[in-house]
């Protein structure tokens, strides 16, 4: 794990966070700071997640955004994903790369799979929503280890005797 990275849960697979984003928990985003000060803004790994994007469908540059209201729409075979905006703001640029080949969330979350920038109306206010990539991996952790629960196996043994029927005299 390098410097610029945090890792949150012992119980569970390390999440690597990069140090320099902050993070916008109930969106499940992330935000950069430029040094232009414009925000890239785009979805973290629990995004992905999701399944296989088929398409990204952002909103247009100029669209003014409120605070977790649509930046666009992700979609799966079976399901879409609205985006929500972890600022408020006006869409300076999108991502075309993405749009184009929407993967590119998946396999570069915090880099390259960038969704949109944008120039805010209201950080200084609305910055306090956001957390660092270490609180973020603090606040993550129980959550994934609550869906990872949900989501575990079943006992081997749990069913064993369910299964172990004779043909012959039925159940």
């Amino acid at each position: 794990m390098s410097d610029d990275q945090v890792c949150g849960g012992e119980a569970q697979p390390a999440i690597e966070l990069p140090a320099d984003l902050l993070f916008a928990p109930e969106q499940d985003m992330w935000v950069r700071v430029e040094g232009d000060g414009t925000v890239t803004v785009g979805a973290t790994h629990i995004v992905a997640a999701h399944g296989q994007f088929m398409l990204f469908t952002p909103r247009a540059v100029g669209t003014e955004v409120e605070r977790d209201r649509s930046l666009g729409v992700m979609e799966t075979a079976k399901t879409a994903v609205a985006v929500h905006a972890p600022l408020s703001g006006r869409i300076v640029a999108i991502n075309e790369a993405v749009v184009s080949d929407v993967a590119l969330v998946a396999r570069e979350p915090y880099g390259a799979g960038w969704l949109v920038r944008l120039q805010p109306a209201a950080l200084a206010d609305e910055r306090g929503a956001l957390m660092a990539a270490a609180d973020y991996a603090t606040w993550l952790a129980p959550r994934l280890a609550q869906k990872q629960a949900a989501a575990a196996p079943l006992d081997d043994d749990e069913f064993k005797e369910d299964l172990n029927v004779d043909p012959y005299r039925g159940y």
